[in-house]
């Protein structure tokens, strides 16, 4: 006989989440989901700072199962999805077809920023570069600056990006281990606009185990990408969270815990120094994004990358 639901009872229990040791049917599964993205929201305030909320939509599943959970918690916001193409051959092919498919699907607004107009440069150009050896977190630099450039240039409340649990204590682990207590406070659930931005940034999967993303993106049948980038395969991130993977085996609620040292202990700590006067910050010449000099460092780096002038 199959195993019910714990919380219905009448339909077949399709997953088991051990955490809380309950079987669940689809049904049951997708509102205890869409019930701790809305409890995290709204604990926050993540979506009580404006109407006009982008969602950064890369074709993965995090982004996906985001967007689609906003358009069904909070459908009277106005959406519109920001999909950066970083030029990576077929794999930034498939992401930009699967984005602009869930984009028409839900009827929100497709926005693409394209790196080879925009930026005169691709992902592959910086393989031939002194950053190739790096290429993964020099991608992930120019992500969040090209995330911010399109969310000034379009003018919106809130930035909402789908960093799920997982990729949460993936970087605060990594950052801890080189001493990068900056990217760590970063880390938080919102992050305040940053002049000249005016926007905040909200992540609302933050508290959302990995697996269980890919059990709603798979169970609604929402459009993903089908391809990994052909630069991730060695990523040290994928190999922490492995790490991560195991010690969740032994230990269901581990990363629940850390999360909320994280976000209770950690964080009051890091506001006293953050919150402190670090120096003017001014406005890249270039982007017209935040600077602590003339130009930014993602700036320098795609001019770098532009001098250097050989495709991968």
């Amino acid at each position: 006989m199959p195993i019910k639901c714990s919380r219905c009872g009448s339909a077949d229990g399709e997953i088991y989440i051990d955490y809380i040791r309950q079987y669940l049917c689809i049904e049951c599964f997708n509102k205890f989901f869409e019930g701790r993205v809305k409890k995290t929201i709204d604990k926050y305030r993540m979506l009580s700072r404006g109407d006009y909320v982008a969602v950064g939509l890369s074709g993965g599943k995090d982004s996906a199962a985001l967007l689609t959970v906003l358009k069904k918690l909070y459908p009277d916001k106005k959406y519109i999805a920001i999909h950066l193409h970083h030029g990576i051959y077929e794999y930034s092919e498939d992401s930009y077809v699967k984005a602009r498919e869930l984009a028409e699907s839900l009827d929100v607004e497709f926005h693409v920023f394209r790196y080879e107009d925009e930026l005169g440069v691709t992902i592959p150009d910086i393989k031939a570069t002194r950053y190739g050896r790096k290429i993964c977190s020099t991608c992930g630099f120019i992500r969040r600056w090209a995330l911010a450039k399109a969310s000034r240039m379009l003018g919106v409340d809130i930035l909402a990006t789908g960093h799920n649990l997982d990729d949460t204590l993936e970087v605060m682990l990594s950052s801890f281990i080189s001493g990068d207590y900056e990217s760590i406070y970063r880390l938080r659930p919102v992050l305040p606009p940053l002049p000249p931005n005016n926007y905040w940034k909200v992540k609302p999967l933050i508290n959302t185990p990995e697996y269980e993303v890919l059990l709603y993106v798979s169970f609604n049948r929402i459009p993903i990408k089908s391809l990994n980038c052909p630069f991730g395969d060695d990523a040290r991130s994928i190999r922490r969270k492995e790490i991560l993977r195991i010690w969740s085996e032994r230990e269901p609620m581990v990363k629940f815990q850390l999360f909320s040292s994280f976000t209770k202990k950690f964080i009051p700590l890091l506001d006293k120094v953050y919150n402190e006067d670090h120096g003017e910050v001014r406005i890249c010449r270039l982007c017209g994004g935040p600077s602590l000099s003339d130009i930014c460092s993602t700036c320098r780096k795609i001019q770098y990358v532009k001098k250097v002038g050989v495709r991968g």
